[in-house]
């Protein structure tokens, strides 16, 4: 191999870019690196066994390409390695933290112990066996429920005692009671 051809091969081994085309439905990505468009190119995920990730690159975004020999055709792109154009969202080592391009966050503080979400949009649970929150929790808006509620304990609306409410007025027949006290 001569010289020349060698030092490519070499140069070719690990490269910075940028994503510049994605074809979603054939899981592949066009990087342009320098003068240089690549062929389409899977991307590393993070998990692609019995459980399987999808979080594809974006238009933009900054990538390594490992390419064993150095053959760009044969490159693997490696996402992502922060750039101008996408910088970090926070600087606290103590958050995991997933910004969405919607502005949706998911974040987990371990020092605080705390998980948040906050949706511009909704969210859906989906747990046919059930779901349990340990914990007090408040509800900052409307509650319904399209089932049966039942409680242990006493429900208080309003400072009055569903258990503990006394009526008055009571008479028998068709008359209505008065309200609780």
């Amino acid at each position: 191999m001569n010289p020349v051809e060698l030092a490519r091969l070499l140069h070719n081994l690990i490269r910075l870019g940028t994503v510049a085309e994605i074809d979603h439905a054939a899981v592949r990505v066009r990087v342009q690196c320098g003068d240089l468009l690549t062929d389409w190119l899977p991307w590393q995920v993070d998990r692609a066994g019995a459980t399987r990730s999808w979080n594809p690159p974006t238009v933009g975004e900054q990538v390594v390409l490992l390419a064993p020999g150095g053959e760009l055709r044969a490159a693997i792109v490696l996402p992502s390695v922060n750039s101008d154009a996408y910088p970090v969202p926070v600087h606290d080592p103590n958050l995991t933290h997933w910004l969405m391009p919607d502005g949706a966050v998911i974040e987990y503080d371990h020092k605080a112990h705390h998980l948040r979400a906050d949706l511009p949009g909704s969210a859906s649970v989906a747990a046919p066996k059930g779901v349990k929150i340990t914990g007090p929790v408040t509800i900052d808006g409307t509650l319904h429920t399209t089932g049966k509620t039942t409680c242990d304990a006493d429900v208080v609306a309003s400072g009055i005692s569903l258990v503990h409410h006394v009526t008055t007025g009571v008479e028998s027949g068709s008359s209505k009671s008065g309200p609780p006290e």
